[in-house]
């Protein structure tokens, strides 16, 4: 809200011509005027102000709770897919899982030996694998 400053107010036409009665019964208009039909459009315009800002509080809580939902909707996603690699046999080191058989090392000055079994746990997926430390590998394929 804002007030009107005294250089923002001016005489009306024909203010000029009035006389000193006349002039107060124009002060008592304004002023009955400013407690009636001023105050309660004053008093209006507070009300819609702090409707305004329960609002825009609501508002918030609102995204608050839209956010809150979106996590627990990407935590169940989440769960979905952590079901769907155990239903496919993706997952490995799971709960339950068959665990692949560990072989007893060698000591190290024996000959480096090692098998792996692929008849098991058989996925069907296409992987990639990459073997590094083996530059005469590429030489002998």
């Amino acid at each position: 809200w804002r007030s009107a400053s005294s250089a923002e107010v001016t005489m009306e036409d024909g203010d000029e011509h009035l006389t000193a009665d006349e002039l107060r019964a124009r002060i008592e208009e304004q002023r009955a005027l400013r407690w009636t039909t001023l105050e309660n459009d004053r008093s209006t315009a507070e009300r819609e102000v702090e409707e305004a800002r329960e609002r825009q509080l609501l508002r918030r809580e609102l995204e608050g709770e839209r956010q809150c939902n979106a996590a627990v909707r990407g935590a169940i996603s989440g769960l979905r897919g952590q079901r769907r690699t155990i239903d496919y046999d993706i997952a490995e080191n799971m709960p339950g899982a068959p665990r692949p058989t560990e072989q007893k090392r060698p000591p190290s000055s024996a000959l480096a030996k090692s098998t792996v079994t692929y008849a098991s746990n058989v996925a069907k997926h296409e992987f990639v694998w990459e073997v590094q430390g083996l530059s005469w590998l590429e030489q002998q394929l």
